[in-house]
């Protein structure tokens, strides 16, 4: 961003003929420049603060590591080690007091991590769903000027704390879109886009396992996920001797097909399983009565198994055909479909393997986390928006530069110290010609119409 900086002149002509006095150095720090952004080169510094647990802290930490890759300065802030604290609470108090003390650690955390982005002076916070947030915290963040940004990856039917929240985000990003979009919006959202889930190469990608690995995740039929109402009632109904089932909240009856006591499974461990199963069962969650819900929206495993070059039969979800051709993913929108796939997939090892690899390079052109990224920052930095940046100071900030002078520092209490510093900013609160004007008017006043000079003859714009 282009800048001009002053050091010091004794004495400044001024347009209305009135001289004045002038320490330049008292506001060198503001950028008389604002430059849009160019999302595609300037780099970014960014606070992401994770959720404490859950699916969709995977997808954060994925996030950064694009962010990362794409160049910008993406600080992570990994509440996952306050998990342990949080799970205590419910565990070792009744229902009302353990929820109350829960609420209020991820009210702690999510002021914090408004204070440490307001401390950094990041361009942008990225929340992701259920990361630690309070209103208080957002509004301290749209005063010090930095933008935030809400990735719901969760089904906005299910979870409706959104509800409350989604009003005091810069720009809310989901994985559905239509009529979730209309609700969204009348809750109070500025903006709200489709943003899908994705898949992270350098980690959901084809991997070699050992002899003792293949015998540890390796099956014929593979599901990895939690065990919500719809799936329980899928695979009791199905009664598939060959199904392998990973993950927590299956009912521990189901001993032979449920492995390893039901424990959550981690990233690394589902990267070993898709790649060690013959086909990969993709059942989106729904709390519907039907087995296979032609749902709004397409999880992250649809495109983490295609990423992995893994083979997968998904239930048919509206978006998907906007994402994958069939040629690339066979889908199913029925029991009878579903179990006619099974049978047909597992005698064509060879068209496993050719669908699999299409999926795969789909999803390298089109469906990485670092794509999602690129759209997300040029919705939210896009013609005309500005990011905060070192350049453009705060209040507080020139409070401290100026601290020996008591009539700027009278001039600077009407704002608060978390609003940026700039030239514009400062103009407003000048009195118009007929005002008898103060030393630091007259120096804010000289310095604008200084600017528009260096405009105007093409030294900055």
């Amino acid at each position: 961003m282009d800048s001009i900086k002053y050091t010091r002149s004794n004495y400044a002509p001024h347009s209305s003929g009135i001289s004045v006095n002038v320490n330049y150095s008292h506001i060198a720090m503001i950028s008389l420049s604002n430059q849009p952004l160019n999302p595609a080169t300037t780099k970014l510094k960014v606070l992401l603060p994770t959720p404490l647990y859950g699916g969709s802290l995977p997808i954060a930490l994925h996030v950064a590591d694009a962010l990362t890759d794409l160049g910008h300065d993406c600080r992570v802030l990994n509440f996952e080690e306050h998990y342990s604290l949080f799970r205590q609470f419910g565990s070792l108090l009744d229902g009302d007091r353990g929820n109350s003390l829960k609420a209020r650690l991820a009210s702690i955390l999510g002021d914090f991590a408004a204070e440490v982005a307001i401390s950094n002076r990041v361009d942008l916070v990225w929340f992701t769903a259920q990361s630690p947030v309070t209103v208080d915290g957002l509004r301290r963040l749209r005063s010090a000027g930095i933008k935030t940004a809400f990735w719901f990856v969760e089904d906005i039917a299910r979870f409706e704390y959104w509800r409350h929240i989604v009003r005091e985000f810069d720009n809310v990003f989901t994985i559905q879109s239509g009529a979730s979009h209309e609700a969204i919006l009348r809750a109070g959202a500025k903006s709200v886009e489709y943003l899908p889930c994705a898949a992270n190469p350098k980690v959901h990608r084809p991997i070699e396992l050992l002899d003792e690995e293949l015998s540890r995740f390796g099956s014929i039929l593979s599901f990895v996920g939690a065990g919500y109402p719809n799936r329980q009632r899928l695979f009791d109904f199905l009664q598939m001797p060959d199904l392998k089932i990973w993950g927590n909240d299956w009912p521990e009856s189901w001993v032979n097909r449920l492995q390893e006591s039901g424990r959550r499974v981690s990233t690394e461990e589902t990267v070993k399983i898709f790649c060690a199963s013959s086909v990969n069962l993709n059942i989106h969650s729904s709390i519907g009565q039907q087995l296979l819900e032609n749902g709004t929206f397409v999880n992250p495993r649809t495109f983490e198994i295609a990423s992995c070059g893994a083979f997968q039969i998904v239930d048919e979800q509206m978006p998907l055909k906007l994402h994958f051709a069939p040629d690339e993913m066979t889908s199913v929108r029925t029991v009878p479909e579903l179990v006619a796939a099974i049978e047909l997939c597992l005698k064509d090892p060879e068209m496993r393997k050719m669908m699999s690899a299409a999926a795969r390079r789909r999803v390298l052109k089109e469906h990485t986390y670092a794509h999602r990224m690129r759209t997300a920052i040029s919705k939210i930095f896009g013609p005309g928006q500005i990011p905060r940046t070192p350049a453009m100071n705060t209040i507080g900030d020139l409070k401290t530069v100026v601290f020996d002078d008591e009539e700027f520092l009278q001039f600077l209490s009407q704002f608060d110290d978390n609003e940026t510093a700039s030239l514009a900013k400062l103009m407003a609160k000048v009195p118009g010609r007929n005002h008898k004007l103060s030393r630091v008017e007259l120096m804010i006043m000289l310095m604008n119409e200084f600017r528009h000079w260096g405009v105007e003859k093409g030294v900055i714009q």
